[in-house]
């Protein structure tokens, strides 16, 4: 089997002048948004030659915003003349395409190889090469018959950082460096435990690292809101497709929450090592005895003339965001997935929603499916369609299947907007029916099992 040699990466171009600025001692800290995207601020410590000389910054990741990458030099007094970003990392393919018209040793593809040297042609689709002692043109079984005797100008085996500097005097010099990368998220996940009348809340940041490098031992600080960001041009690249894994679930240790600049952060109270192609999940709310209401909720802002049509009522769940409710809290938006044991005390998922961003005191309304034994039907009476004018009845049949009482909720948005309403409805017993604004209002009514309930609710509007 043949082998690929590289001799001694350490004779690249990027290390014969240059001061490696060492990682150890880094102190990092990262503020993670929504919108794939991270701020990294990472400051370290270097000893410096006297005169001009080369800083290398290793460990920059492939997904860095290089046009926000901002270096402090602290410490002492130094000049910077330029800022370089190098990506070009050292592979079999990119040496080979980095060593045509370059002289090579390379192994032949006898059953005996030998050893000889020549001028590489091409590195693509094949990798010819032609001899010097005879001239001949091999065309090689495996690019891992070559044998490179350095790297190539400007390659490297991590991205880098390079700055040109001079400093006046050998010393230690501070780097606070900033900047933003991509491939970095978070999102929030909840998951609802519900018993009768109260349920059980727990809350996950969970952090996505797809940015190219791990992030050792940092202060982490998510941000909860929508950052604006300048759309950019669109780049066609070719699609990576990124493994991922789940680091063990930590213990919630008080995730600090605070209002910032018209956002929310949570900041993590220990630091933590990101992986790259890591998901970590971190726990930042545990709620318990919330108390929810449950109910079955249908929305009517079709008050055409037509067939009878059916009702479908969605499963919803609904709970104060209150500190008098054990909550009180600012919920990042995300996914909130619900479960509930059943009379044999067995565990099920019934259902997901997304939250949207949920201020403290404003109430969660969840709608998790359809609920299947909510049935009925509506039907237009009366239809009278006029310049200016209108009139509409509406007449529900709603009914309970089921074995448990249900609430349910009817909502009627009128779509005409007019100077002169007026509204009626046979609604009474039990239903209720409340006035949300001008040209919505909500019907509630209370179903006993296998309960059958009719209504009919009227409007009339001059415009």
């Amino acid at each position: 089997m043949y082998k690929i040699i590289y001799s001694s990466l350490l004779l690249s171009t990027l290390s014969f002048s240059n001061v490696v600025v060492p990682s150890s001692g880094s102190d990092l800290k990262i503020t993670i948004y929504n919108n794939n995207k991270a701020f990294i601020n990472d400051t370290r410590k270097v000893m410096l030659k006297a005169g001009h000389q080369k800083l290398v910054y290793e460990g920059v990741p492939s997904s860095v915003i290089t046009e926000s990458v901002v270096p402090t030099f602290t410490g002492m007094h130094s000049k910077l003349y330029s800022q370089n970003y190098i990506y070009d990392l050292v592979s079999l393919s990119s040496m080979l395409e980095k060593s045509i018209d370059q002289e090579v040793a390379f192994y032949s593809n006898e059953k005996e190889p030998t050893l000889s040297k020549g001028i590489v042609l091409s590195a693509s689709p094949h990798v010819m090469i032609k001899e010097n002692s005879t001239g001949k043109i091999f065309t090689l079984s495996s690019p891992t018959q070559v044998i490179f005797s350095q790297v190539p100008v400007n390659m490297i085996t991590k991205p880098s950082l390079v700055w040109n500097m001079e400093a006046q005097k050998e010393g230690e010099m501070g780097i606070d460096l900033k900047y933003l990368t991509r491939g970095i998220s978070w999102k929030s996940d909840y998951v609802l435990n519900l018993q009768k009348d109260v349920l059980n809340l727990t809350g996950w940041i969970t952090v996505n690292n797809n940015s190219g490098v791990a992030y050792e031992n940092a202060e982490i600080t998510c941000l909860a809101g929508e950052v604006n960001a300048v759309p950019e041009q669109a780049v066609y690249t070719k699609s990576r497709g990124f493994g991922s894994r789940i680091a063990p679930v930590m213990e919630m240790d008080a995730v600090q929450e605070e209002a910032f600049s018209g956002y929310h952060i949570y900041k993590i109270p220990f630091r933590e090592t990101i992986a790259n192609k890591e998901q970590k999940q971190i726990s930042f709310i545990d709620k318990k005895e919330v108390k929810y209401h449950q109910y079955g909720n249908y929305i009517n802002s079709y008050f055409e003339k037509g067939a009878e049509q059916k009702l479908q009522f969605s499963n919803t769940i609904s709970f104060e965001n209150k500190k008098e409710n054990n909550m009180g809290i600012s919920l990042p938006s995300g996914v909130a997935r619900m479960y509930q044991k059943d009379s044999s005390e067995a565990t099920h998922f019934i259902g997901e929603a997304r939250i949207l961003n949920i201020p403290e005191d404003e109430n969660v309304t969840l709608a998790i499916g359809t609920l299947f034994d909510a049935v009925g039907e509506k039907t237009v009476t009366k239809y009278v369609a006029k310049k200016h004018y209108r009139n509409v009845e509406t007449t529900y049949n709603v009914r309970n299947q089921g074995k448990e009482p249900l609430e349910l909720r009817l909502v009627e948005s009128i779509p005409v907007y007019g100077n002169d309403i007026t509204l009626k409805t046979s609604c009474k017993d039990n239903c209720s029916v409340k006035k949300k604004n001008a040209f919505v209002r909500e019907f509630i009514i209370h179903l006993k099992a296998k309960e059958e309930y009719e209504f009919t609710s009227e409007f009339e509007v001059n415009y």
